[in-house]
C-alpha cells in the first residue's frame, strides 16, 4: 500500500480495534473480545490502515502479524489508552470523593504529631473532602470503629483487634533524643542496657509508648523509676533540653515536636540491641468493603507519612 498523508483523525474505535488485533494475533479472537463480528473488526482495521495509508498487519491462514510499521506503532497506542483509562479512573475516583466526609480517630499523639500534616496534604489533593479528626485514647479506637462512630482508626498495632480490617500504614523507630551536650549525643547508635542509669523523661503509664518502652528496658531493670513521667511530647523534649534527662520516642514525634520546641539543643541518636520498631495501622470494619474516602486516605498516608 503506497504511503499517503492522513487526511482524517483516527478513531478510539480503529485504535482499540488495532490493540486488540495486535495483541490476539487473530481477528477472530479479537472480534469476540471487543464484541464485534469479524467482519466490521476488519472494517476498523482496513479504514485505519487507509488513513494512515499504511499496512499494520500481514494477513497469513492463521494469524494477524504486526509489520513493521504496526510494531513501531503499537507501544504509541497502548500508552494512549493506559493513559486514557488511568485519567478516567482519577476522574470516577474524584467524583465518587466530591462532598464526602472522612471521620478518622488516632492517638492524641499520631493526632498531634503526624496527622497535622498527613490531612493537610491529603485535602490539597481532595479539597472536596471534609475530614473530621477525632483524638482519643487508644484503648478506646477499636470500640470507636465497631460502633460505627468513625470511619477509620489510626494507631500502633494491637493483637486484639482480630474482628477489624487493619492495614498497615507506616512503620517507626523508637529514638534516644539527649541535649546536645550529653555523652551519648555523638554516639551514631546506643543500646537500651546503657539507658538504666541515666534520668529518663518517659511517656505516662497507659499509652501504647509507655508499655513498649518498660517492656524493652525490663530486660536490664525490672522496676524502672523515671526522672520525669509526661502527658506531652513537647513536655518530654523541652525537658530533655534543659538537660534534665533522656527521653525514648517515636522519630515521627520528634520531628514534629521539635519545631515547638528548642530544637537545637536536642540530638537524636538511634537505638539498638534490640531495634524497636512500631507499626502504625489503620482499622476499619470488617464486614464492609471501605468507601472510596477511606481508600483514597490510606494510599495517601501509605505514600507521604514517612516523608514528615
Amino acid at each position: 500500500m503506497p504511503f499517503k498523508l492522513a487526511t482524517s483523525h483516527l478513531s478510539l474505535r480503529q485504535l482499540r480495534a488495532f490493540v486488540a488485533v495486535a495483541q490476539e494475533s487473530s481477528m477472530t479472537r479479537a472480534a469476540t473480545r471487543l464484541h464485534l463480528t469479524p467482519s466490521a473488526l476488519s472494517m476498523l482495521i482496513r479504514s485505519m490502515e487507509d488513513d494512515l495509508g499504511m499496512r499494520m498487519f500481514e494477513r497469513t491462514t492463521r494469524r494477524m502479524v504486526l509489520t513493521d510499521a504496526g510494531k513501531q506503532f503499537l507501544p504509541t497506542v497502548e500508552q494512549v489508552f493506559l493513559q486514557l483509562d488511568s485519567g478516567i479512573a482519577n476522574l470516577q475516583q474524584s467524583q465518587r470523593l466530591k462532598a464526602s466526609q472522612l471521620r478518622v480517630a488516632a492517638s492524641p499523639l499520631l493526632a498531634s504529631a503526624l496527622f497535622p500534616k498527613v490531612i493537610a496534604s491529603f485535602r490539597a489533593q481532595h479539597p472536596q473532602v471534609t475530614v473530621v479528626l477525632m483524638d482519643a485514647p487508644i484503648d478506646s479506637l477499636p470500640d470507636l470503629v465497631r460502633r460505627g462512630e468513625v470511619d477509620m482508626a489510626v494507631c500502633t498495632a494491637n493483637s486484639d483487634v482480630a474482628d477489624l480490617s487493619s492495614h498497615l500504614l507506616y512503620v517507626d523507630k523508637l529514638m534516644l533524643t539527649c541535649h546536645i551536650d550529653h555523652p551519648l549525643a555523638q554516639a551514631r547508635e546506643v543500646s537500651w542496657q546503657s539507658l538504666v542509669d541515666e534520668p529518663l523523661i518517659l511517656m505516662r503509664h497507659g499509652s501504647g509508648l509507655r508499655s513498649l518502652v518498660d517492656k524493652t528496658i525490663s530486660k536490664w531493670c525490672k522496676h524502672l523509676q523515671p526522672a520525669y513521667e509526661v502527658s506531652q511530647v513537647a513536655t518530654a523534649l523541652g525537658l530533655v533540653a534543659e538537660g534534665e534527662g533522656v527521653s525514648i520516642l517515636p522519630s515521627y514525634a520528634i520531628s514534629r515536636a521539635q519545631a515547638a520546641t528548642q530544637a537545637l539543643s536536642i540530638a537524636t541518636v538511634a537505638l539498638v540491641g534490640p531495634v524497636v520498631e512500631r507499626e502504625i495501622v489503620a482499622l476499619i470494619p470488617a464486614t464492609a468493603e471501605p468507601s472510596v474516602a477511606v481508600d483514597a486516605l490510606i494510599e495517601h498516608f501509605k505514600k507521604h507519612a514517612g516523608k514528615y
